[in-house]
């Protein structure tokens, strides 16, 4: 694994909140992968991730180039995702407004314009919103899509989380659970249930009810509380808070759900363990309603975001311990604390296969994959970006993503997809040491 602190002028030297890839960019047409990134600066920017082959062309070309910048918020942009069946990008941040972005082509933009001021000197591409999605009462988190890029869904301060139809800008239901901020929400790969995390020290899990109809109707809810996890029962006989209270210092709590929809990754767990208190629990699919399944531990801060590869991958054919998941494919899972980012493979139990720490002088906010699992981007407060790659010699083949699965009317009892061990996975360190040797490189 290799890692490098890319130092260009991101967000005029404010902090960056987000970042996301776009998983439907064109690469055979243009090489390299489209992400944006979200920045206190109350921009939201384009960029293009230039192939190893065109940096391996021209050492001298910088490895990132600038595409466009959206200037639209009037706070700063917490969240950026792309949807993950098209190229169209939400944005949300302290404005408390979500931006539904689209792309469009130089001769669409010149003709009608009267927002000529919008545009940024240097600008690739052009993007202008196609949708804005109004009626948070507070700064939003975190944003997520449904599988079919129909629906969003996001967490604010006002303590709630609330689903937007984003074909045509309304709220459809408002998710008022938590007693505290909503600080991060996954959705489903395959659209049955929502995951939301607050500093209540909670995680909600809703199923989605509304199945597979296309148009939701005004007072029906559609999604219902299927789960709440607050705490589990130690050896002692005693329970234990399972995520940091609200002295967290952090403004996100980014859970994140497999490829393949099995495991639920979560943040800012705790734990009390001799093998360090800071904990990434995860969740089985069909063991939503009961403890987690696995622990990842010897994290030295709090974590405040997890991101799955969107990829899967070719299994390496050696034994490295027991499997996450029984009879399931290689998945990879980034889990970032507030100072380090931990790599895990679903095929290798008990340690991290890499650790990047030291990257950056303030706290990680974000952190995105391209859609081949080859390249991981990470963004801080400090202003800066690091881009970690995986050495071809030891990186998996990704296995070609499966089409987006229909949406279908969830059954009464969780689908029993996966066999997982129900003890938890040691980890061998509890000190700030790192999990697993590192090797750290410009690319």
């Amino acid at each position: 694994m290799r890692v490098k602190t890319v130092q260009i002028n991101w967000h005029d030297k404010q902090p960056i909140f987000s970042v996301d890839f776009d998983h439907n960019y064109d690469n055979a047409q243009h090489g390299g992968w489209r992400f944006a990134t979200g920045g206190g600066d109350n921009n939201v920017r384009m960029w293009r991730l230039r192939s190893p082959a065109e940096r391996e062309a021209d050492p001298n070309v910088p490895a990132v180039e600038f595409l466009a910048s959206l200037n639209r918020h009037t706070a700063p942009v917490n969240v950026v995702r792309f949807s993950p069946c098209s190229s169209r990008l939400a944005s949300a941040g302290d404005d408390g407004v979500i931006i539904i972005w689209r792309q469009v082509d130089d001769a669409h933009n010149q003709a009608g314009r009267t927002d000529q001021l919008d545009d940024v000197a240097g600008d690739v591409e052009t993007w202008r919103p196609a949708a804005m999605l109004r009626g948070s009462l507070a700064d939003i988190c975190d944003l997520a899509w449904s599988p079919d890029g129909a629906f969003v869904v996001s967490a604010s301060v006002d303590n709630t989380a609330r689903i937007w139809d984003a074909r045509d800008a309304r709220c459809v239901q408002v998710l008022a659970d938590h007693s505290h901020y909503v600080q991060g929400v996954a959705w489903d790969p395959r659209g049955e249930f929502i995951a939301t995390q607050g500093s209540d020290r909670s995680l909600r899990v809703y199923r989605w009810v509304a199945g597979a109809a296309r148009e939701v109707r005004t007072g029906v809810d559609v999604a219902k509380l299927a789960a709440s996890h607050y705490s589990m029962p130690t050896s002692e006989g005693r329970r234990q808070r399972l995520f940091h209270d609200d002295n967290l210092v952090s403004f996100f709590r980014r859970p994140s759900v497999s490829p393949d929809g099995r495991l639920l990754a979560t943040a800012a767990g705790v734990q009390r363990a001799a093998n360090g208190r800071n904990v990434c629990y995860v969740w089985a699919r069909d063991q939503l309603r009961s403890e987690p399944v696995l622990r990842l531990g010897g994290l030295a801060k709090p974590v405040v975001a997890t991101r799955w590869a969107p990829c899967e991958f070719e299994a390496r054919g050696e034994t490295c311990g027991d499997a996450w998941v029984a009879s399931a494919p290689r998945m990879m899972l980034a889990v970032a604390s507030q100072s380090a980012v931990s790599v895990y493979d679903t095929e290798v139990a008990g340690r991290a296969v890499g650790v990047m720490d030291g990257l950056h002088y303030a706290a990680i906010t974000d952190l995105a994959w391209t859609s081949d699992g080859s390249h991981l981007l990470i963004v801080s407060i400090d202003g800066f970006a690091s881009v970690a790659s995986l050495d071809h010699s030891a990186r998996a083949l990704p296995l070609r993503r499966a089409a987006p699965l229909p949406e279908t009317q969830p059954s009464a009892q969780p689908e029993p997809t996966v066999a997982i061990p129900a003890q938890s996975v040691p980890n061998k360190s509890g000190s700030r040491k790192r999990l697993a040797p590192t090797l750290l490189s410009t690319l």
